[in-house]
């Protein structure tokens, strides 16, 4: 079976479970997908990668935006936006890994390897 194939049927499970199609299919992943990477449902997807892309795009997107907001004008130092951005964007990421999990464990969802 495809990728593309094994995508469309843990879509469709995760549809028949209750999930919103919002939260099946979120941009990042489908960003990730775009520029080749085979990465699952976040419902599937590992702790890790669940983590990491929830961190890289909140982390990027709270630094823009409180560049132009605030920090700009406040002169804050690279270093200082690099780190709030990081720290803000790893907790970011914990809560949402967490909460994948835990959705995916309380609809009882296979592995992806299952489905």
């Amino acid at each position: 079976m495809s990728f593309e194939q094994h995508l469309d049927k843990a879509h469709a499970l995760l549809l028949k479970k209750g999930f919103l199609a919002s939260s099946i299919n979120p941009v990042i992943y489908r960003l990730a997908r775009k520029i080749g990477l085979k990465v699952p449902p976040p419902q599937f997807a590992s702790f890790s990668i669940n983590m990491m892309l929830s961190t890289i795009w909140f982390g990027l997107l709270w630094g823009v935006i409180m560049w132009f907001m605030q920090w700009s004008s406040l002169g804050v130092s690279i270093i200082y936006m690099f780190n709030a951005s990081l720290t803000t964007g790893l907790i970011f990421g914990l809560l949402m890994a967490l909460w994948y999990r835990l959705s995916a464990k309380r609809k009882s969802l296979p592995n992806w390897a299952d489905i």
